[in-house]
């Protein structure tokens, strides 16, 4: 039996995932699946991970991700147009295979078929656990400060006046952290930054 763990918000969509997976894996390799909510623990042996990526979170270390302890399928969900993939993939998500939310069943059976089959035919060592060796991108201290107040609705302004620096250089830093990240709008940066307070906080910044 394959287990099968997901983690996306929109009920709906992730009752539909399991329908599409428990089709395709039956049929693929004549077994049936388990679904479980994702979890760090479960994450370790996993046969297959579903996870949502909102924007920007193609470029973070994903900590649940990386103590998977063996080879496993990885299924990021995500919307809009703008491709997640980039070559400075975190190792932990490196061999991950990305769906659009709005992607033909037919195309996203094709894209899963074909990434359990390498997965099956060539595994790999997970490399996740090499943090050091991964190109995985953070924010710097300066930007970890304006990123809590932006959180807490304060606006370039109120940021420059509380860090006691100049307005262009708390705009500065907001550009570089939507540039470094792929990020189009100040709606995403906000979503970004909330993601990355819940999911890899930085303790000493985000109480």
């Amino acid at each position: 039996m394959l287990n099968i763990a997901i983690d996306d918000k929109d009920a709906l969509y992730r009752n539909g995932m399991q329908m599409f997976l428990e089709e395709v894996f039956l049929e693929e390799q004549n077994e049936p699946v388990q679904f479980n909510y994702l979890t760090k623990k479960n994450a370790i042996q996993a046969d297959v991970i579903v996870k949502s990526f909102m924007a920007g979170a193609e470029y973070i270390c994903q900590p649940m991700l990386k103590y998977r302890s063996k080879p496993g399928l990885i299924i990021g969900i995500y919307s809009g147009d703008k491709s997640p993939y980039h070559d400075g993939m975190p190792l932990c998500i490196k061999n991950i295979v990305f769906i659009n939310r709005s992607e033909p069943l037919s195309t996203a059976r094709e894209q899963v078929v074909q990434a359990w089959k390498d997965n099956i035919e060539n595994p790999e060592v997970l490399p996740c656990k090499k943090c050091l060796k991964c190109k995985y991108r953070s924010l710097t201290p300066q930007q970890m400060m304006i990123a809590k107040y932006l959180l807490q609705g304060n606006d370039i302004i109120d940021i420059a006046e509380l860090l006691e620096i100049n307005v262009k250089t708390v705009s500065a830093h907001k550009r570089l952290m939507m540039s470094k990240f792929n990020l189009s709008s100040d709606c995403e940066l906000l979503h970004f930054l909330s993601n990355l307070k819940k999911h890899n906080p930085p303790v000493h910044l985000f109480p």
